[in-house]
């Protein structure tokens, strides 16, 4: 019960409330829709909703932090074609098929393209 009890401040925080409201919409709008489609849905209809009730700064902060997590991942990819998700996998990605192989594998077993050298994990091969 004492654990419990270090979780009150947490759950009192206006910023943790948003996210959670945000998840459990995104929760019930997975039930019924596609999960990209759903995470629009429950973002939208979240702030909105938290706009009608609560104050306007938090959805705001919860929107810049999304979006900070959101560069996190572009920036790399865009500057560098470096895609973390397939670095944290081992994966890289098929310049002929777009499948994710294992970043040692030096021919495709989809579709048998030959890769020129053994590029790092999550690197993205452009033609």
């Amino acid at each position: 019960m004492e654990d419990l009890k270090m979780l009150e401040p947490l759950f009192q925080n206006s910023l943790f409330q948003f996210f959670l409201y945000m998840a459990l919409i995104q929760l019930l709008a997975q039930v019924f829709l596609d999960r990209r489609v759903a995470f629009w849905i429950a973002s939208v209809s979240a702030t909105v909703l938290w706009l009608r009730s609560f104050d306007p700064l938090t959805p705001l902060k919860a929107w810049l932090i999304v979006l900070f997590i959101f560069s996190l991942y572009l920036i790399p990819r865009l500057l560098f074609h470096f895609n973390i998700f397939l670095y944290l996998k081992g994966k890289k990605r098929c310049p002929e098929c777009y499948s994710e192989v294992h970043w040692r594998a030096k021919v495709c077993p989809f579709c048998k393209h030959r890769f020129k050298g053994v590029e790092k994990a999550g690197e993205e091969i452009s033609k």
